[in-house]
């Protein structure tokens, strides 16, 4: 994608991520439907990846998958806390198509974070930023208006997800979806 999804990784420096997963991880590729990572796993890699794309994916209280997010070509995949801090991981990260990956032990991430602090203080900072911002738009804006969101920072997305996987990540219904779309048309 032109456009990073996930905006904690504009301005990342990929001069600094890329040659350390690629001397220190080893590519491996991944089944559509296959997991990253699993719910209640510890996870011990974390990963960029080469080609592809993953959705991150919790149950709700009745048992349905609900998407939380995505990473996509050239982004980082994993779940940072279980990689580092050896805690299970929160939710599962599932490839969406077949998808190639360098991954890396999530303890080489953490020694280049703490020789490089600056770049720890950058990517904490975006993604607690990239977090906030999702759950206020969730409360704060229309489906309509995350959807136009989506769209207008990340317009290829469209051509990479299904409609049914974008309605779950705008936690709405694909009917209702369809609808904005409808309506969009005519407007």
């Amino acid at each position: 994608m032109k456009h990073p999804f996930n905006t904690y990784f504009e301005g990342m420096n990929p001069d600094l991520w890329y040659p350390i997963f690629k001397s220190h991880g080893t590519q491996r590729v991944y089944r559509k439907g296959e997991c990253f990572c699993c719910e209640g796993a510890p996870a011990f890699y974390l990963g960029f990846i080469e080609a592809g794309y993953f959705k991150r994916v919790v149950r709700d209280f009745k048992g349905r998958e609900q998407i939380i997010g995505f990473s996509f070509q050239n982004e980082f995949v994993g779940d940072y806390l279980s990689a580092v801090e050896n805690e299970p991981a929160r939710c599962e990260i599932i490839a969406v198509t077949q998808a190639k990956v360098m991954l890396c032990e999530g303890r080489v991430v953490q020694e280049v974070l703490a020789n490089h602090p600056e770049a720890q203080r950058e990517f904490s900072s975006r993604i607690i930023r990239q977090t906030h911002d999702r759950l206020i738009d969730l409360y704060k804006k229309s489906p309509k208006e995350r959807y136009l969101d989506i769209l207008k920072s990340c317009p290829e997305i469209l051509q990479q997800v299904t409609l049914k996987e974008l309605a779950s990540y705008l936690q709405i219904t694909p009917t209702y979806l369809s609808r904005i779309r409808t309506a969009m048309l005519t407007e």
